[in-house]
Parts: structure tokens; sequence; C-alpha cells
């Protein structure tokens, strides 16, 4: 008969604690059993309950702290992100509001102006049926006048002699008077220079006439063009500003987009290079301990951009950050000009804790490939040790149309 395997593990153990006799196949079991019933079996299932559940709890402990780890950065990104997106949204909506305000101010000012463009053109339009009234006026007086100038010199040549058929010549003796004809003929003569005022008036005022047709032509041709503009402006969908998407980051957070060459200053401590001044970085831009800073970090775009805004965190560590900065850009790296507002360069906060970004708007924007920020004064500690200058910062904006 094959006996259990737990009888043999008992019979081991039994060898250690009580004698039996070989001669009897029976006497290991006998002293196995009684091994058995002399052990505490419910202290080892506790011990070993209450090993697993230390353990458990422990990989409990540990998965927690895991997630809390990474879920902290997640949320405060989050934040981060909700805020930037707020104040986005609120830039958004004052932009869109002023494009309607000026939307309707335009379509006010091209409804005046139409107004007064058909105002204008009605008047003038009156101004040349009166000019035209008086041109005619003054051809019938003409016609008038050439009639009775045909009449006197038909006098005239009757007084002088001449018959109709002009055969007949009556001569005048010497001594003779001749008062009669000396009145008709300055009649006549006074008659010619009326005659030639007249022309010249007439003259005058047709081509005066032409000259207003002309201009009046031209007018309704602009009128007409300024009107068809108008039409196809009042047509014409809405497009956004450059400035509602000219928001964006220009990739200080990413390195694909703007490597670590990119980005230098004038001093680094050991570890900490200028390429960790990038947004949310976990390692930060530090320069050596000092009492007073003219340091400086700056960034190659690596082409012109519109840069709209600037984005400014503390450091990771030691309560490192700037509170007072200016901004410089240059076109070649070589020649900087300062950021000034009303004709005076602008100091800009900083910032008042490590991990709060703030943001702050270049109006007006600024068209450069190279930006550099200018520290003016930053965190210093009571103690002497451990006043660093660091910081990370973000750009944004938007690439420029050419």
């Amino acid at each position: 008969m094959r006996r259990p395997a737990f009888l043999t593990l008992y019979s081991i153990f039994a060898l250690g604690y009580c004698q039996f006799d070989f001669s009897n196949p029976y006497s290991a079991e006998q002293c196995a059993s009684k091994l058995a019933c002399s052990m505490n079996y419910s202290k080892v299932f506790d011990a070993k309950i209450s090993e697993l559940t230390y353990h458990h709890n422990l990989d409990l402990y540990k998965l927690r702290s895991f997630f809390v780890e990474k879920i902290t950065p997640l949320d405060r990104e989050t934040e981060i992100l909700r805020t930037n997106t707020s104040t986005m949204l609120q830039g958004f909506g004052r932009e869109i509001s002023n494009v309607y305000t000026t939307l309707s101010q335009d379509r006010e000012l091209i409804n005046n102006l139409t107004r007064g463009m058909y105002d204008f053109g009605k008047s003038l339009h009156s101004e040349i049926a009166i000019r035209m009234d008086d041109v005619h006026r003054l051809v019938d007086e003409l016609r008038g006048v050439q009639n009775n100038l045909a009449l006197l010199q038909f006098e005239v040549n009757e007084l002088k002699g001449v018959n109709v058929t002009g055969t007949t010549t009556q001569i005048t003796k010497p001594g003779q008077s001749c008062t009669t004809d000396n009145a008709t003929l300055a009649e006549l003569s006074e008659l010619k220079k009326n005659n030639t005022f007249l022309e010249r008036v007439y003259s005058f005022a047709a081509n005066s006439v032409k000259r207003l047709t002309s201009e009046v032509a031209e007018r309704d041709k602009q009128i007409l063009a300024l009107q068809q503009k108008i039409r196809a402006l009042q047509n014409q969908p809405g497009v956004p500003l450059a400035s509602s998407t000219c928001d964006l980051p220009l990739g200080l957070g990413n390195s694909s987009v703007i490597p670590d060459s990119a980005i230098s200053a004038s001093e680094t401590h050991v570890n900490y290079v200028p390429a960790g001044a990038r947004i949310n970085s976990q390692a930060g831009w530090y320069t050596n301990d000092k009492s007073r800073s003219q340091d400086w970090i700056q960034v190659d775009l690596a082409e012109k951009k519109h840069v709209t805004k600037v984005a400014t965190q503390g450091a990771p560590c030691c309560d490192v950050r700037v509170t007072n900065y200016t901004v410089q850009f240059s076109q070649d790296g070589v020649q900087w000009t300062d950021y000034q507002e009303q004709c005076q360069k602008k100091y800009f906060s900083g910032n008042t804790d490590q991990n709060t970004i703030k943001l702050q708007t270049l109006e007006p924007p600024i068209v450069a490939r190279f930006v550099r920020i200018n520290v003016v004064d930053f965190n210093r500690k009571s103690s002497n040790a451990n006043n660093y200058v660091g910081m990370r910062f973000e750009l944004y904006g938007c690439s420029v149309r050419f």
C-alpha cells in the first residue's frame, strides 16, 4: 500500500522530534501524527495572512504613490492649460467684438459715402441742366443778334447806295453831311463788338459744358466702381484677424521645433544648460550664485516670426525665479533693439513663485528672428548662499506671411 506524500513529510519532521522503531513500519507515522497534533496551524495561517496583507498594502502604497506622482503634474498642466485657454478665449472674444464694431463702423461709413455720392451726383446733374439752359438761352440770343446784324448790314448797304442787285452806287459829294450814315455805322460797329463778346461767352459756356459733362461722366464711372467695391465688400465672407490666430507657442516646449543649440545664455551653472529653460522643463536654467545680475537668455527662431506674447516660469528648484526683465529682439543676433512702450524701454513683471506661468502681451507685437530676455532683478534670499538666477520661458506668435 502506497503512503500519502504528507505522511512521508511528517515522517521526516518526526525524525527530529521523536524516536521510532525502524522495525515497525507504522512507528514513523505514529510519531508524525503526534507531532502534527502538537502544532498550532492557526498561528501559522495568521502569520502567513499577515505577511501577505503587509506585502499587498505595500504594493498598494507604491502603486498609489506612482499614480500620484504621475497625476499631480498632469493636474498642474491641466490647470495651466485651462487658464491659458480661458485667457485665449477672452482674447478671441475681445478681438471678435472689435471686428464686429469695426465692420459696423465701416458699413455706416460706406452707406454715408454712398448717400453723399448719390446726392453729389444728383446736384451735379441739376447744375449741368441749369448750365445747359443758360447755354441754350445764349445761343437763342446770339441767333437774334445775328439776325439783327444781317438786317442792319442790309440797311447800311442801302444807305451806302448799294441796291439789292448791287449795280447802283451812290457817291457822296465832298462837304455833304453824312450824319445819318455815321450814326448807322457807329451802331453797326457797336453791334459787332457785342456780337464778338457774345461769341466769346458762347464759346466759353460751350467749353465749360463740355468739361463739366466729361467730369460728370468720369465721376459717374468712379461712383459705379465704388458701388461695385461696396457690394463686393458686403458679399465677402468675414476673414479672421491675424492676431486671432497669431497666438500659438513658437516651439520652446518642443525640441523637435527649436533644437537645444538654438537656446543660449550669458552664463550657465554646471549641468543646467540654457536648453533647460524650456517651459515646464524639469531641469531649468540656472547661473552661478551671485548678488547682482546682468544675465540674459535668448532663442533663435530660425526665421522671422511675429511675437505677440512672452510666458515666464520660475526654475524648478530652490525658489529661483526672475522678478523683473526686459525684452530685446534682433534680425541677425548682432544688432539688438529694446522693446519699448510709448518710446520708453518696457520693464516686465516676472514671477512670484516657481511653477505659475506668467503671460505678458506685447502691444504692439514684434517681428524678429532672435528674442532675448534680459534679467533686471531676481529673487534674492536673506542668506548669501544659493542666490542663483534662473527661469523657464516660452514665446507665442505666428509665422510672417510675405
